[in-house]
């Protein structure tokens, strides 16, 4: 039980409350032309759902400006997993809603509670590459726009 519960606020910690459930979400809907680079999944269910974030690198027309990216929110059923994970993605279209004000610095690594540093060593890199982006330099310690899926919804965390 105590396992479940540190993983769960691992989880609560990485995906951070206020992109959950204090941000509003703007209400217009942009379509981003992307791929997907990077992936984090949730340590834990909680009522039943997955918490994931993508990362996503954006297409831009110019090679001369550097690389933009997103991070995009969702939630799965527990049992589910993206249809994407772990195939070779390809750049597409996502639409998506931003959080205003939710934009937050990428952590490389998942944080741990500071009286169970010993017990979270195991937990390491929080994002995933996905298969053929293994190289790209992702923009940890930079501070990245946070959005939510149109065509997969973020379940309410209760």
């Amino acid at each position: 039980m105590t396992r479940l519960l540190a993983a769960a606020l691992l989880l609560l910690g990485a995906v951070s409350p206020t992109n959950l459930a204090f941000c509003k979400p703007s209400s217009k809907v942009e379509t981003i032309t992307g791929r997907i680079v990077a992936y984090s999944s949730g340590l834990a269910c909680l009522n039943g759902n997955g918490y994931w974030s993508m990362l996503i690198r954006v297409q831009d027309r110019t090679e001369a400006l550097p690389p933009r990216f997103v991070q995009v929110q969702f939630s799965l059923p527990s049992a589910e997993h993206p249809e994407w994970l772990g195939r070779k993605t390809s750049v597409q279209k996502f639409r998506l809603k931003r959080q205003q004000d939710a934009a937050s610095v990428l952590k490389e690594f998942y944080d741990c509670p500071p009286d169970s540093a010993d017990k979270c060593l195991h937990l390491g890199r929080l994002w995933s590459p996905m298969p053929g982006t293994e190289d790209e330099k992702l923009p940890f310690g930079q501070r990245v726009p946070s959005y939510r899926s149109i065509d997969l919804p973020l379940a309410p965390v209760v």
